[in-house]
């Protein structure tokens, strides 16, 4: 099957470019001497995956337990959950954990004990990591303050709860407007979390992490060293990329390997509209803090050269349809309708949610068909 044959709105992947970005990043935590633990929100794909871990992923990140169910079941037996456990979750975590290994999160005592009694019922200990608040604010203990230390101490000593280590996630890397901004970050992130373990330590001795794990693609493809006190990083989007991580600096447009493709379906005088709306772009204003009229992604005026169209912009997006505006230097005004065009989104771990396949090509040939695991259900 050729792109053209591909019924639109649908994910475009290319894989010679995504086993590409994997094998770079699997390089990266070789050459630093770090676990490689992905955040798989981007892909939700076992195939990428099972790519992810030949390249030297040791476990992996998710977002919601639906995913770490799936990939449980696909042979993923160590898995990082990581967002704040709420009570409704202890009981599905702790039925994984009886037969994976599962890490969970937190940024307070509330339900330390309620975690413990569970995981005595299922006679397995849970390994606990504690979230560092390094900057973005989001999640996370204050590493300046004694009571993340008292915090530390009450998981060490709680029966049935192993303290196992601290992570962070510097999502002010994305509000950057240069290279120079997201090494500050890096550096930032990398010593507030440095710090923190010393503290520990300080404290006592076995409160010194066993993990010690940074994230965010921005700062992990920008940062050529990382501290050897580090032991884990935890990119996602790096797989795909995106017209964020290119705006970022993250990366080149030559290394995304993601892309919407999409029909005109209304052509008139200097704008069109697509079949691609916020139910396939999402509404994902993009890198607004550095191209305030970026728009909801960009067309690519030639794949293969990796050159974007700078003279249309997707001004705006209702649930099925995507409005294009156009000048004359673009490519479009040559475009009729019924044509498919391939789009660079602006982010895209929310476009790859908001479908339940991706295909896969190479050289504009669908080479096979990749399974989103899609949900929040568990029933």
């Amino acid at each position: 099957m050729d792109i053209c044959e591909i019924p639109t709105p649908a994910i475009i992947v290319d894989r010679v470019r995504v086993q590409e970005n994997i094998r770079k990043m699997g390089d990266k935590a070789k050459t630093n001497n770090v676990s490689l633990r992905p955040h798989i929100k981007t892909h939700k794909c076992i195939e990428i995956g099972k790519l992810q871990k030949s390249e030297g992923a040791e476990g992996i990140t998710v977002a919601t337990l639906s995913e770490a169910k799936v990939f449980s079941d696909h042979g993923f037996n160590d898995i990082t959950y990581a967002v704040p456990l709420s009570d409704d979750k202890i009981k599905i975590a702790t039925e994984l954990n009886s037969h994976i290994t599962l890490n969970v999160m937190v940024d307070n005592s509330h339900l330390l004990q309620i975690l413990s009694n569970k995981a005595q019922e299922s006679q397995k200990e849970i390994n606990v990591l504690v979230k560092v608040d390094c900057g973005y604010h989001r999640t996370g203990i204050d590493p300046s303050d004694q009571s993340s230390v008292n915090l530390v101490e009450t998981i060490s000593d709680t029966k049935w709860l192993n303290f196992k280590g601290i992570l962070t996630h510097a999502g002010h890397s994305y509000s950057a407007t240069s290279i120079a901004e997201i090494e500050s970050v890096t550096l930032q992130e990398q010593e507030e979390m440095i710090q923190f373990a010393e503290k520990l330590r300080e404290k006592d001795a076995g409160l010194y992490p066993e993990v010690i794990s940074i994230g965010s693609t921005p700062t992990l493809t920008v940062d050529k060293d990382i501290p050897a006190a580090i032991t884990e990083i935890r990119p996602g989007s790096y797989v795909y990329f995106d017209y964020t991580q290119v705006k970022l600096g993250s990366c080149g447009i030559a290394d995304c390997s993601f892309s919407l493709l999409a029909s005109i379906v209304s052509k008139q005088n200097n704008r069109l509209v697509i079949d691609a709306g916020a139910t396939a772009l999402s509404k994902d204003v993009g890198p607004t803090h550095i191209e305030p009229d970026c728009g909801f992604g960009k067309f690519y005026a030639d794949y293969k050269s990796a050159r974007l169209d700078s003279a249309s912009a997707i001004t705006g997006l209702s649930q099925e349809h995507g409005k294009v505006a156009f000048g004359q230097d673009s490519f479009l005004t040559e475009v009729k309708l019924d044509e498919k065009l391939r789009i660079l989104p602006n982010h895209s771990c929310l476009t790859n949610n908001l479908f339940n396949k991706v295909y896969v090509v190479e050289d504009e040939r669908v080479v096979d068909i990749w399974k989103i695991h899609q949900g929040h259900n568990l029933d």
